[in-house]
């Protein structure tokens, strides 16, 4: 008998409760098998265009490791408590960039089966001046995206 395929999966978080509940979502189906691995990400963000807020608004452009490690550790942790029942292979992810394009080259060199994210719910207002990291995953990623609501 042949073995089972061995899928990867991305959980792409950001400490928010739809991301926890995208979490829940793919912890709760009986597809990660004990084989499979999570990559649980975390994108510590960065504006792609800092010039473009110049004299509006004061950005970052860099941040400390400490600042990194202090602001993924909460949001990792929480997630991968989700995930704690799970027998699946669980990675922690932490890059630092913009959060979609981040998440799409990490599944492109890793051949990620599926990306898992949850959705903020913003208005359409906000996503055109802000962005969505869900809608630019399910527009870019190599792979099959699931967005839960």
């Amino acid at each position: 008998m042949k073995g089972r395929y061995v899928m990867r999966y991305i959980v792409a978080t950001d400490g928010s409760e739809s991301s926890l509940k995208a979490t829940r979502f793919l912890a709760d189906q009986s597809c990660p098998g004990p084989e499979d691995e999570i990559f649980v990400i975390y994108v510590f963000p960065l504006p792609s265009d800092p010039e473009c807020y110049e004299g509006v608004v004061s950005l970052p452009t860099e941040a400390s490791d400490d600042r990194i490690a202090k602001v993924a550790g909460s949001i990792l942790a929480k997630t991968l408590e989700v995930l704690a029942e799970v027998e699946s292979q669980v990675n922690e992810v932490v890059l630092v960039g913009n959060p979609a394009k981040e998440i799409v080259e990490f599944a492109m060199n890793l051949g990620v089966d599926l990306i898992v994210a949850g959705t903020r719910g913003r208005t359409p207002a906000k996503e055109v001046y802000l962005g969505s990291v869900s809608g630019a995953l399910t527009h870019r990623a190599p792979c099959s995206v699931l967005i839960v609501r």
